[in-house]
């Protein structure tokens, strides 16, 4: 009796949460039309959309060159329930009430709940959810719960599984039980991607706790009981013993002890970013999805079995794949690009992961330049297990003419050294990849005899409706920025040398357009004024590149581009207007462009991101757009950026924040640079408090406060008032 009266009021008290509606839950009593738009979940190692047809696992993928995708599973986890009385051994089915659906973004679980009238005075609560296991991260599991007020019939809960239509992707052996009653499942993929790079196709174990068969199951709930719980549990591993030993780790916890365990992870997740909004609950909401979305495709922190090597975050994430509108969960220049710079500040750990997915596939990236004519490191426009290209067979010209992807890597390597100070990752890691970057890049390049300098072409921009064009700008720029970068990791982890010269040589003298009478830089050599773009490409100098030009040039780069970039235009291309508006002083139309990232890209229900606004198509869960939209309050209104100066110093630079569009404050706590942590209010007009959350080991000094430094110390509470200030950390001192 006692136990029966603690798990109702584990019930209620999940009935009670239920219906609250705050800035980390999402609660809706309707679902979105398309159901593309339901939430992803997900924890590193596999992950799901609910109530869809897959499970994806990390790094498996199935088909040749440009048909690899990544590998569905049916999903077995998507259980629809139906509820019978049986009297007299007729049985008569309910017709199941409207549901209440929540998304809970602090727990991580998505959770539905019917209230049923079967009799007189008596009422049926039932609950059900479903989630990716943040600790026991091999797992998914399915919960269901029933509780009622009165028991004078039997109910019998009927289980149906929605799994979809068997995989396309994998062989799936018989199942097969041992004496746990486990049903094991051996997936083998039917296609390598690269014969050369793969030997063997993937192996997936696949381990449930209960076999559901085609005509369903059915639950009892006696005459005289009030409560019954069901559970359904996936793990899933490369390796048998491994999937065998989580099922049986989760198996001890009961539902609730598990959930707990999961949501604790959680919790130290929040405890360690985020973003606070004072004024707006739905912008508050739309954030923490963002940030949980992005997240919750990544990698646990900590994991009751070590983690599996990362294999990249895809524009749509981990949760998807399988589909054109998913890009086949291929990594792309977003992660670098869109991504990154976010995540670096959620877990610095993460960021660390994705390089290493890009470094562990050099021999690849070499491979690919060498088979087309070049020296180095030449990495594909799309990745996925192996690191040779796999982009869609449709485009061509898109693998062939991206390849500012391999500079977007070496940007990605100097903003995360910005942030971290990390000099042993800097001569390790980024040397490796920086150095073998610069050499495709200066073998790319050619040199005019007659300009002296040099030039890329015959190149495709971020602007994917222009192919076939000379000395894009973006692409120049970037070029400019990672050769510069490489030459500086030269010269302060091994000192100067001919090649790292030759790089900067390069850097020096490479090309830019630029239109001096109107004072703008065309995107490519040759651009028409007027003539319609998809997407932010030329506005990127000025900030994520961060080009050195006078305020004059970005505002009529801004001006002339926002006018010609179409309106289907994926979502992160506002946030950049917003950002670089901000810069040259445009606060209004800044505030403009940052609702107009964000408004018309988000089904609301769940807040989950589409790739182009409405009406048009476009992939769903867009993390890119997430990427963007996190960066334009970080790096926009909050006024942060990161740099290296010439002594191989980091430096935060905290300059002049703003209010977000019709709000009273907001607060990123979090912000990581070096080994420490801090949080940032802004309250308007300039004003903000800067707060050390935590300092390690590595010092730091403040700039611009007062005529000397001053050394940051735990627990500093520094204001600032419409001033910049610049935070460093110690000159570079490891010589390798």
């Amino acid at each position: 009796m006692f136990s029966f009266v603690i798990q109702l009021c584990l019930i209620q008290n999940a009935a009670l949460a239920f219906a609250e509606n705050n800035e980390f839950h999402l609660a809706t009593s309707s679902l979105p039309k398309d159901l593309n738009f339901m939430p992803s979940l997900a924890n590193g190692h596999l992950g799901f959309t609910v109530f869809g047809d897959a499970i994806y696992f990390n790094g498996v993928y199935n088909g040749e060159a440009g048909n690899s995708r990544r590998a569905r599973l049916p999903h077995n986890l998507n259980l629809t329930i139906e509820v019978f009385s049986e009297h007299l051994r007729a049985y008569r089915q309910y017709q199941l009430p409207p549901t209440q659906y929540v998304m809970n973004l602090e727990g991580g679980y998505f959770q539905w709940q019917q209230n049923l009238s079967v009799s007189l005075g008596d009422t049926v609560q039932i609950i059900q959810r479903i989630y990716a296991h943040r600790y026991f991260n091999r797992a998914l599991v399915y919960d269901l719960s029933v509780s009622r007020t009165s028991s004078q019939e039997t109910l019998l809960i009927k289980l149906q599984q929605n799994s979809g239509n068997k995989s396309e992707a994998f062989d799936i052996q018989e199942k097969a039980s041992n004496s746990n009653n486990f049903f094991i499942y051996k997936a083998l993929t039917r296609q390598v991607e690269d014969p050369q790079f793969q030997t063997q196709r993937s192996t997936v174990y696949i381990i449930e706790n209960d076999c559901i068969p085609p005509e369903g199951k059915f639950l009892k709930l006696k005459n005289g009981q009030k409560y019954m719980s069901y559970r359904f549990i996936l793990t899933a591993d490369h390796k048998k013993h491994v999937a065998l030993k989580e099922m049986r780790n989760v198996l001890r916890f009961s539902s609730q002890e598990l959930l707990n365990k999961h949501a604790q992870e959680w919790e130290h997740f929040w405890e360690h970013f985020r973003i606070e909004i004072k004024g707006s609950l739905v912008l508050s909401q739309i954030i923490n999805a963002g940030i949980f979305y992005l997240a919750n495709s990544l990698p646990s922190s900590t994991s009751n079995q070590p983690n599996n090597p990362y294999c990249g975050l895809s524009p749509t994430g981990l949760a998807r794949g399988q589909l054109d509108a998913d890009y086949q969960g291929h990594s792309f220049w977003d992660t670098e690009i869109w991504m990154l710079p976010i995540i670096t500040h959620l877990n610095t750990d993460w960021s660390r992961r994705l390089l290493k997915y890009r470094s562990d596939r050099l021999a690849a990236a070499n491979y690919n330049a060498m088979a087309t004519g070049y020296r180095g490191a030449r990495f594909p426009w799309e990745s996925a297990f192996t690191g040779v290209e796999v982009t869609n067979p449709c485009c061509p010209e898109v693998a062939q003419q991206q390849i500012h992807i391999s500079a977007d890597i070496v940007l990605a390597l100097q903003h995360f050294y910005a942030v971290t100070h990390d000099e042993t990752w800097l001569c390790g890691t980024a040397w490796t990849l920086a150095s073998e970057i610069a050499e495709f890049l200066i073998s790319r390049v050619s040199w005019n005899i007659t300009t002296d300098l040099y030039h890329v072409e015959n190149v495709m921009g971020p602007d994917e409706d222009h192919n076939h064009v000379n000395d894009n700008a973006y692409t120049n720029v970037a070029f400019k920025k990672a050769l510069e970068f490489a030459s500086f990791v030269s010269s302060v982890c091994w000192n100067q040398t001919e090649q790292s010269k030759a790089w900067l040589n390069v850097a020096q003298k490479m090309y830019l357009p630029y239109n001096k009478s109107n004072d703008y830089h065309p995107e490519y050599a040759g651009y028409e004024t007027g003539e319609q773009i998809k997407q932010a490409d030329a506005i990127l100098l000025g900030f994520p590149l961060q080009l050195d030009m006078v305020n004059t040039t970005r505002y009529n780069d801004l001006v002339l581009y926002e006018n010609v970039t179409r309106a289907s235009g994926p979502a992160m291309t506002w946030s950049m207007f917003a950002i670089n508006f901000l810069d040259v002083g445009f606060k209004t139309k800044a505030d403009e462009y940052f609702l107009k990232g964000f408004e018309n890209y988000i089904r609301s229900e769940f807040k989950v991101w589409s790739e182009t606004s409405f009406p048009f198509k476009g992939s769903s869960n867009f993390l890119t757009g997430i990427g963007g939209f996190l960066q334009s309050i970080l790096y926009g209104y909050a006024g942060i950026r990161f740099h290296l100066d010439p002594k191989g110093r980091s430096q935060m630079l905290l300059k002049q924040s703003h209010l977000l569009p019709a709000i009273k404050s907001f607060t990123v706590k979090g912000i990581k640079f070096g080994n420490a942590s801090f949080a940032l209010k802004i309250f308007g007009n300039g004003n903000s408090l800067l707060t050390c959350l935590s300092l390690g080991s590595l010092p730091l000094q403040l700039m611009g406060k007062t005529p000397e430094p001053i050394i940051l110390t735990d627990n500093c509470a520094i204001s600032l008032e419409n001033e910049t200030v610049t935070i460093q950390t110690p000159e570079f001192t490891s010589k390798l």
